[in-house]
């Protein structure tokens, strides 16, 4: 059964519109849910976040869970409306949301909801 946060982060992303079966869509869930638990960890998501995923679904690199994750940020890009994008990650409509900031944002929703 899932959890607050899980739940939390599954209504987040559902706002986009992305393959929830992928592996990436499982990687930034997980990447979104290890900054709630420790934000600590937004400073460094390479040296941090990566490398625990990776460990946990027995991903050869962690440089293959970035790429995933980047894939399904493309995906959603692509397949979802811009001013959507735009007004949830408080960015000009020209610009698409960077990793950290799609992590960073969702993570600071929950803290505001939450905390």
């Amino acid at each position: 059964m899932k959890d607050e946060k899980e739940i939390f982060i599954l209504n987040e992303l559902s706002k986009f519109n992305m393959k929830r079966c992928s592996k990436g869509f499982k990687y930034l869930s997980e990447a979104i849910l290890i900054c709630i638990k420790d934000p600590d960890y937004l400073d460094n998501l390479t040296k941090y976040v990566f490398p625990i995923i990776a460990k946990k679904y027995n991903e050869k690199s962690l440089l293959n869970v970035k790429w995933c994750i980047d894939q399904i940020l493309k995906t959603m890009y692509n397949n979802t409306s811009i001013s959507l994008i735009a007004s949830y990650f408080n960015i000009d409509e020209n610009l698409k949301p960077s990793l950290k900031l799609v992590i960073y944002t969702i993570v600071s929703k929950y803290e505001w909801r939450y905390n």
